[in-house]
């Protein structure tokens, strides 16, 4: 059986290595929140989301390191911001993926209706940014901000005082243990790169394959130069399946969208024909993204069947801790 994090026991050396990849990690989270709190660019919510994912990663595989209560609040907190921040950046990435096709488009009968959309997601958009201000407010108020630093800082003062010279070798047999279950996790998923029709376990292979990655970013130090050409690998899987969950959200919504506003612009004429200029944009939005959605399916189930057998990905173990004296 493969062991989970809260198997492993983890030396002084081992939460030493944690102390400093949780601090690198929450500073990333709340370096951005300047930025966010003034919407000034949607790179910096980006940014700070992934900055949130990565630190509730972190925190996930060092369970003996920290209190229970502690790391439970923690989670918890950083899960809040999570959700506002993730809403936010949805209505982002989806003005952005519309705009780029509106700015295609040679024929003028589709552009009324996918204007209209663009317009109801920006309202939507600043109706999502007061959510945002709240959860920063709170941030900065909250234990990641108060507590969390100070608390790291006395960990990694008591394990420098614990931890042998070189630690490498206990780090890396922690991490090995790690990374060996979260490869499983996401070959476990290998017979769904056959079945376009099974949206959610390709969006939780999506999201296993992030978890290794971020666990993989966070060991490596520990790894040789194979590691990174992994990684690398991971991003691409991540943004093709990402692609294809984006693409099942848009033709699962765009029907619900296209009868919302046909209401409304019955209500608001007293009657329904004003809506039949923005009606084939709409029509044409959702055809594009089932089109969309098939040819990256495809492109995806390519790119798996040929890295899942090679060779850099079956010796990823089998480099960890190589390049260490």
């Amino acid at each position: 059986m493969i062991p989970d994090a809260e198997s492993l026991s983890p030396d002084p050396a081992v939460c030493l290595f944690a102390s400093e990849a949780l601090a690198k990690r929450t500073w990333a989270l709340l370096d951005e929140v300047p930025g966010v709190m003034e919407n000034r660019d949607p790179e910096c919510l980006h940014r700070m989301r992934v900055a949130s994912r990565r630190f509730r990663n972190a925190l996930s595989l060092f369970p003996g390191c920290f209190p229970a209560a502690e790391s439970k609040r923690w989670e918890r907190e950083a899960r809040k911001v999570a959700k506002a921040l993730g809403e936010a950046r949805d209505a982002d990435v989806q003005a952005e993926s519309v705009s780029g096709t509106l700015a295609g488009l040679d024929d003028p009968r589709l552009r009324p209706g996918i204007e209209r959309l663009l317009l109801r997601l920006a309202q939507r958009r600043e109706k999502l940014q007061g959510r945002v201000r709240k959860a920063l407010d709170r941030l900065e108020e909250g234990p990641l901000k108060t507590d969390l630093p100070e608390a790291l800082r006395e960990l990694s003062v008591e394990m420098r005082l614990l931890s042998p010279p070189e630690p490498g070798r206990a780090v890396c047999g922690f991490a090995c243990g790690l990374v060996s279950r979260r490869l499983a996790e996401l070959e476990a998923f290998d017979s769904v790169a056959d079945h376009p029709e099974r949206a959610e376990e390709l969006h939780a292979m999506r999201i296993a394959a992030k978890r290794l990655r971020y666990t993989l970013e966070i060991f490596r130090p520990l790894f040789g130069e194979e590691a990174a050409l992994f990684v690398e690998k991971l991003k691409e899987m991540q943004d093709l399946l990402g692609e294809i969950h984006d693409c099942d959200v848009w033709t699962g919504w765009l029907p619900v969208f296209l009868e919302k506003e046909k209401s409304r612009t019955s209500r608001y004429f007293g009657q329904g024909r004003a809506f039949s200029r923005l009606r084939p944009g709409l029509v044409f939005l959702q055809e594009d993204y089932r089109k969309r959605r098939g040819e990256r399916f495809d492109e995806f189930r390519a790119f798996w069947k040929k890295t899942r057998n090679a060779p850099g990905w079956k010796g990823l173990l089998s480099s960890l801790g190589r390049d260490l004296p």
